[in-house]
């Protein structure tokens, strides 16, 4: 009997010990389960603080210091307006995306003239190129630019503030300007710039930050020429178009290269695959716009991503030169299409924002 007793006693025991087991078991299982939900929310936070700091950008600020500047995620679709104290400081860090790249000109626009040490205006002496288009004396236009464009390019309608550079679109009722010797009517006045003479770039990186114009008809660009070309010679063998904007269609980007043929005066254009910018994406607000040129390849980038490329050997095979090889200097301009003013799309004045031009080479 007492043996029997015995043997109950431990079998009561060995349950016992057993569901203690699967308690502390099942215990370390939901700890196990907790710990493993903590670690994965710090990785989280750590991953997109890590994004957070790859979307910033580094410039160089006033005093030479290296500054943070918020990501490009975040300004993609801000308001466009005066830069606050706040931003400038917080505005000085490049993204780990341009590590590799080193940065040798800028201009930021924080002063508040145009910085002619850099820039010159577009239609001093016709260089680049002509100001633009005119009425004669009869009221026709009189299209020595090219594209019967609309606009007629001015001093003043290029500025410097709240550390931007603004070109402002405007339309004209009286304004007159002087065609030799002669006052002449214009449609329309717009602004643009270039650095030949200046600052010319021979492959790198070429980005700008910019807000567009609004507006059927509005056509801003931020393109290049050849150093050596100016009106008044042979056509430019070559052309970069970082970007080109196209008012009727603000839901695309455009980015090209035109090579004068060998055998025919007439330029082969590399266009196409333009790119569709996402929903959250407003070109009238400020995005990046940029090119990476070597001598294999353009690219052309739009907030960071890739969205075309041409190479050396299709553009020379197809156009028989490759013009790529030299020296280009910048252009930033809004010109007006012809179709301007046909359905009183454009709330003038109208105009497009430049926070940065930046030039980057390789860092060998």
């Amino acid at each position: 009997m007492k043996k029997t007793n015995i043997l109950i006693l431990l079998g009561f025991l060995s349950l016992s010990v057993i569901g203690s087991a699967k308690t502390q078991q099942i215990f370390e299982e939901k700890n196990y389960s907790i710990e493993m939900t903590q670690e994965k929310s710090e990785l989280t936070s750590e991953n997109n603080s890590s994004s957070t700091e790859e979307n910033g950008k580094e410039e160089q600020s006033l005093l030479g210091k290296r500054r943070k500047k918020v990501s490009e995620n975040t300004q993609t679709n801000g308001k466009y307006g005066k830069k606050s104290l706040w931003n400038k400081i917080v505005n000085r860090k490049k993204s780990d995306k341009n590590e590799e790249w080193k940065l040798v000109w800028d201009d930021e626009f924080d002063s508040n003239s145009l910085d002619m040490s850099k820039w010159s205006y577009w239609g001093d002496n016709n260089i680049p190129w002509n100001a633009g288009n005119y009425l004669d004396e009869k009221g026709n236009l009189v299209d020595q630019s090219g594209f019967k464009v609309k606009h007629y390019y001015l001093k003043d309608n290029v500025k410097v503030q709240d550390g931007n550079l603004v070109i402002e679109v405007k339309k004209e009722n009286n304004k007159t300007v002087n065609i030799d010797g002669k006052q002449r009517k214009i449609l329309y006045s717009s602004g643009a710039v270039h650095t030949k003479g200046k600052f010319s770039v021979q492959e790198g990186k070429i980005e700008m930050r910019a807000a567009m114009p609004k507006g059927v008809g509005t056509w801003p660009a931020f393109w290049m020429w050849p150093e050596w070309y100016s009106q008044g010679t042979k056509l430019a063998d070559g052309e970069i178009d970082i970007f080109e904007i196209y008012g009727s269609d603000l839901s695309r980007v455009t980015g090209t290269t035109h090579v004068l043929k060998t055998t025919e005066n007439k330029y082969q254009m590399f266009d196409g695959d333009d790119e569709k910018i996402k929903k959250n994406e407003d070109l009238t607000q400020f995005n990046t716009y940029a090119v990476e040129w070597d001598s294999k390849e353009v690219k052309w980038l739009f907030n960071g991503r890739v969205y075309k490329k041409r190479t050396m050997k299709e553009m020379e095979k197809k156009a028989g030169r490759n013009p790529f090889n030299q020296p280009y200097f910048l252009m930033i301009n809004v010109a007006l299409e012809n179709q301007t003013g046909s359905d009183g799309d454009v709330d003038f004045p109208t105009e497009m924002k430049v926070d940065y031009v930046r030039v980057y080479k390789k860092d060998k």
